[in-house]
């Protein structure tokens, strides 16, 4: 098997851009540069983290990928097959490959059907089992989500936050996909009940093979799941590292932002921290600063930085960044 046989997702140069004459923003001709030109390949098994503030384009590369959004430019791959261009029929058959875990497992799930229809309606919809067998494979689903298979004639007020979201993992898990795009899933729950959810996707992956795309913004969660890191910063990468290498040695100016932000448990540590303060707030997409388009807040600026847009380059510990000064 080559390489790219190994990816459930490859991405090359993406760009998803709003507005323009006669678009949705009318016909000011203002262009907003959601996503400006991105790459990036998931192996099986593996959990990307795709970190930044909101409003840097997540959300929006997110709905890209599994083809709810459609990108000015590139190229869009789940498991080998082309997203970008397919028909109606073909795109069905490539999302059976990718589902999505909503950061409010209270607003992903219809509150008047019980669980067990709620996680069975895909598998009713392609139609891959029914009566009796449907029953015992929402049973099975429930059951590897730490849930049990008579919770499925329950309805979801009748279950906590986490619950819910073991729900809401049940039904994306129902078609067997080979990458879940998990969009801030634990942001709106309880803290104590963070570290359970997480788990479970750990225990899942491992089981199951799946891939994850995990978005976020909170570090600390990051470190917890992921395999790599992925830093996004209007609409373009920024740095690219493992896990280890990102954690331990950040390296673009916006990375170490970030990172500085992020408390520490112990209070001598937290205080004897070195903070890195970004100046200002995030411009607009629709009004990108020339250059790089961080040199605005950036207290490493140069002259360089606002006329040389830098490329993600590869440095000897294996991370890639865009910087003229990292």
């Amino acid at each position: 098997m080559t390489e790219n046989q190994q990816n459930v997702l490859e991405l090359r140069d993406v760009a998803v851009h709003f507005g323009g004459r006669g678009g949705l923003l009318g016909s000011s001709g203002v262009v907003v540069k959601a996503v400006n030109g991105v790459d990036l390949d998931i192996r099986k098994a593996e959990t990307v983290a795709l970190v930044g503030e909101s409003g840097c384009g997540k959300s929006t590369l997110s709905n890209t990928i599994v083809g709810l959004q459609a990108p000015v430019s590139g190229s869009v791959k789940i498991s080998g097959e082309e997203v970008v261009g397919a028909d109606r029929r073909k795109l069905n058959d490539i999302r059976r490959k990718v589902q999505m875990i909503f950061q409010d497992p209270a607003l992903s799930l219809d509150p008047r059907s019980t669980i067990g229809a709620t996680i069975g309606e895909p598998l009713i919809v392609r139609g891959i089992v029914r009566g009796k067998a449907l029953k015992e494979r929402v049973g099975e689903l429930l059951t590897q989500v730490g849930l049990r298979p008579e919770h499925a004639d329950r309805y979801p007020h009748q279950f906590s936050g986490g619950q819910r979201q073991r729900v809401v993992i049940a039904r994306a898990l129902a078609l067997e996909p080979d990458l879940l795009i998990c969009d801030e899933p634990v942001s709106a729950l309880d803290v104590s009940v963070r570290a359970q959810i997480l788990n479970l996707l750990v225990a899942l992956q491992q089981r199951m093979g799946v891939s994850y795309l995990f978005v976020s913004h909170d570090l600390s969660v990051v470190r917890h799941i992921c395999d790599r890191v992925v830093v996004m910063y209007l609409g373009r990468f920024v740095e690219i590292a493992d896990r280890d290498t990102f954690f331990a040695d950040p390296k673009h100016p916006y990375t170490r932002a970030l990172m500085s932000a992020v408390p520490e448990a112990d209070p001598v540590v937290q205080r004897g921290k070195q903070r890195f303060i970004l100046q200002g707030e995030l411009p607009s997409p629709a009004n990108i600063p020339s250059g790089c388009a961080f040199h605005t807040r950036c207290p490493l600026a140069t002259e360089i930085c606002s006329k040389v847009r830098p490329e993600l380059t590869p440095r000897p510990d294996g991370a890639r960044v865009a910087c003229h000064h990292a």
